[in-house]
């Protein structure tokens, strides 16, 4: 599925690392530290750390696009689009109320 970023946008895509391990390679053959792309990318250093050890589940499309434009990739080769739309909090309680009632 190759979404453009207006694409991704007017949907609310939120993405996945396709392989936390081929990002951090990605890093370090572009001769970056976490530190360093999390500087570029204005994010922490834990958040770069967290899609490389696979403990993030998702991000959002906007942050995603940002690390790739970065690391020099497309971002379809690193990032995949995880659902279309990502449950609102209202929602998850309402289904966590229902699972205990039954």
């Amino acid at each position: 599925m190759h979404l453009t970023k207006k694409q991704c946008s007017k949907k609310g895509i939120w993405m996945r690392v396709k392989d936390a391990g081929a990002l951090r390679r990605k890093r370090e053959r572009a001769g970056l530290t976490q530190r360093d792309l999390a500087f570029l990318c204005r994010c922490s250093q834990n958040t770069i750390h967290l899609l490389e050890t696979g403990g993030m589940a998702t991000l959002s499309e906007g942050r995603a696009l940002i690390i790739a434009k970065r690391l020099g990739a497309d971002w379809e080769d690193l990032f995949e689009p995880r659902s279309l739309a990502m449950p609102d909090v209202a929602t998850v309680q309402s289904n966590a109320r229902r699972q205990r009632a039954s």
